[in-house]
């Protein structure tokens, strides 16, 4: 029996399954204009896709990807869901508020720098338990085994007779990918009407490469052949290149399609030293930023990401006549490490 609240995607062949999917996020998220930013930073026209607004929990994008995750879980007959991240994991705290939402047990592998529960439980990590979530921490020396951890965890759930659904960091598989496509393609319906002009560029955060491969998904298939670009905030750009191409990999064997071929760009120059990182002039530009705009930056992914809006801007890489757009990828909490 499929649980009540399930809808159902279609894929982009006829010949592939339908996608179950829950109702999580408010969509459309609106299409909005921030004429200040372009009065203080000159260059192009400036328009933020607003998924700080889905609603859900403040979760921002991630509630997209989790839409697909959740339905999988619940049809799949689990009980449990397990994900992982960063003790301040914007998409843990999504998923625990998910899991409350469906009655679903969460066990939450969170990275901290020794591998202990951190002294104080604020912000996401307070969220977390509040919401129910079981917590794991690991240490940084650990986190490469993430998957392997989460693994051994739901094996020792299945012998206490529980069924887990596994999630990968930020959710950022085929099917994170499949709720950022859909993103995408409401963003491109909305160009005409909202803008009525070209997209010169639109630039998004990257990291575990979710959004990025739904992104690029949705560009190639919806035929927005424009710059997208991914601002890279923790690694080089070749990482996040090959974490893409795998997520690809794996979508076009489920939802049918050839690799993606969008004009996607990867930028890895405003990376400020890695994840959770900040520098004096980031911090400038994002509290600059919140002051043209009455938005919330975080210092992590959509702060780091607007720093590198305003130096792409700085390069001179737009005239005055074009528009651009900003995915405020949302979080609302902040996320540091």
């Amino acid at each position: 029996m499929v649980p009540t609240g399930i809808i159902r995607t279609m894929t982009d062949t006829p010949t592939t399954q339908s996608i179950p999917q829950v109702e999580l996020a408010f969509k459309p998220t609106p299409l909005q204009y921030f004429p200040r930013l372009r009065e203080a930073w000159g260059g192009p026209h400036i328009w933020v896709k607003r998924d700080d607004l889905t609603g859900f929990g403040l979760s921002g994008n991630k509630v997209r990807k989790l839409e697909f995750h959740m339905a999988a879980a619940m049809e799949s007959g689990c009980d449990t869901v397990i994900t992982c991240g960063p003790y301040q994991s914007n998409h843990c705290r999504a998923t625990a508020l998910a899991g409350a939402r469906f009655g679903l047990d969460v066990r939450l592998v969170l990275r901290t720098p020794d591998g202990n529960e951190p002294n104080v439980s604020v912000a996401n990590l307070r969220i977390d338990t509040l919401a129910g979530a079981e917590i794991v921490y690991i240490s940084e020396a650990q986190w490469p085994d993430r998957d392997e951890i989460m693994a051994a965890e739901e094996a020792e759930l299945a012998e206490q007779g529980h069924k887990s659904w596994v999630i990968p960091q930020g959710g950022s598989d085929k099917l994170g990918m499949w709720g950022m496509s859909l993103g995408f393609r409401e963003f491109v319906g909305q160009i005409p009407d909202v803008i009525g002009a070209d997209v010169a560029a639109m630039y998004h955060t990257g990291s575990s490469g979710g959004t990025t491969s739904g992104f690029g998904w949705g560009a190639d298939r919806t035929g927005f052949d424009n710059p997208v670009v991914a601002l890279c905030i923790s690694e080089p750009a070749e990482n996040l290149i090959e974490r893409v191409d795998r997520i690809w990999k794996a979508g076009v064997e489920t939802f049918g399609g050839d690799i993606p071929q969008p004009n996607l760009h990867y930028v890895d120059d405003y990376l400020c030293g890695g994840y959770g990182r900040v520098t004096e002039e980031l911090v400038e530009t994002m509290v600059e930023a919140t002051r043209l705009t009455g938005l919330l930056f975080d210092t992590t992914y959509t702060g780091k990401s607007m720093y590198g809006v305003k130096n792409e801007i700085r390069k001179g890489r737009f005239g005055p006549d074009d528009h651009i757009v900003f995915w405020h990828t949302g979080g609302g909490f902040g996320a540091v490490n």
